[in-house]
């Protein structure tokens, strides 16, 4: 019996030292150990996890991190390289007040690090665009998964990230000016072809109730006027889609008649291709800037 016991202790005991010594293998993994490790002051466990060769060339990036906890949002993995949103305190300490910055990673032989000197320099010399980046960020998150949802709150936030893009044009616009017209496109031919089918199911469907007709000729108009705009791209344009996107969502979703059941699904595959492109579109966005 104490030969049984002895031996699940000492099993116990190396399970437990096997997991305290195993190391994070995600890039997520890697970025909360790596910030837990700047918080804590640990050179060598920052220099584990990260490019940074020598721990002795630890310089905590010219900040206290103590106890800093990070947020994290969007990631972004291509190949052996990724990024992370990163939300950190403010180095003033505002109440709640963040920087947002992104962590870079690199994997090297198969090993995912953060990159040491390239999440420095966009903490140390931030890009003017970092504000602006941020708003895309979480607009973005929410932007590609609310075109069937209500717009009120979308559309408040991309009048304001309309006026902020306004606010950086010089610089910003230049560099995304790619990414915007290219997306307009598409934007623009998935709701000329999403209100050619509300269209040709309202020919098909002239006997279906004049509630459900009412709603269908009003998406229609509603997709014509916002698929105009888009002629000349740019964030306003984007958010009287969206909206006018939101707003077809919500219409189709509350349809009765039967007849037009077939047309639900065909739409909401069309909307899916629609906050699929608009994922592309903010990930473009999002280089073109940094």
């Amino acid at each position: 019996m104490r030969y049984a016991w002895l031996k699940v202790a000492v099993l116990s005991l190396v399970m437990a030292v096997a997991a305290g010594c195993s190391k994070p293998e995600t890039p997520q993994e890697v970025a909360a150990e790596f910030w837990q490790a700047m918080a804590e002051d640990d050179a060598d466990a920052v220099a584990d996890l990260s490019t940074l060769a020598d721990p002795s060339a630890f310089d905590g990036y010219a900040r206290d991190w103590f106890e800093t906890v990070p947020d994290f949002g969007r990631i972004v993995i291509e190949e052996h390289e990724a990024t992370i949103v990163t939300r950190l305190p403010s180095e003033d300490g505002a109440s709640g007040e963040r920087l947002e910055v992104m962590t870079y990673l690199v994997q090297q032989n198969g090993e995912w690090l953060v990159d040491y000197d390239r999440t420095g320099k966009a903490i140390m010399n931030p890009s003017p665009l970092d504000g602006l980046m941020g708003e895309i960020n979480r607009l973005g998150e929410r932007l590609s998964a609310t075109f069937s949802q209500s717009s009120d709150d979308l559309t408040l936030q991309m009048d304001a990230m309309a006026r902020e893009f306004r606010a950086y044009s010089e610089q910003a616009s230049r560099k995304a000016e790619q990414a915007i017209e290219s997306y307009g496109r598409a934007l623009q031919a998935f709701m000329e072809e999403l209100e050619k089918s509300v269209e040709e199911a309202l020919e098909e469907n002239q006997q279906a109730p004049a509630r459900d007709r009412s709603a269908l000729q009003q998406t229609a108009a509603d997709l014509n006027q916002s698929s105009d705009r888009l002629d000349e791209p740019d964030f306003d344009a984007f958010a009287d889609s969206s909206r006018a996107l939101a707003e077809a969502g919500a219409r189709f979703s509350q349809l009765s008649d039967e007849a037009f059941a077939s047309y639900q699904q065909t739409w909401e595959a069309k909307l899916e291709k629609i906050r699929a492109r608009t994922r592309t579109f903010f990930e473009d966005l999002e280089r073109s800037a940094q």
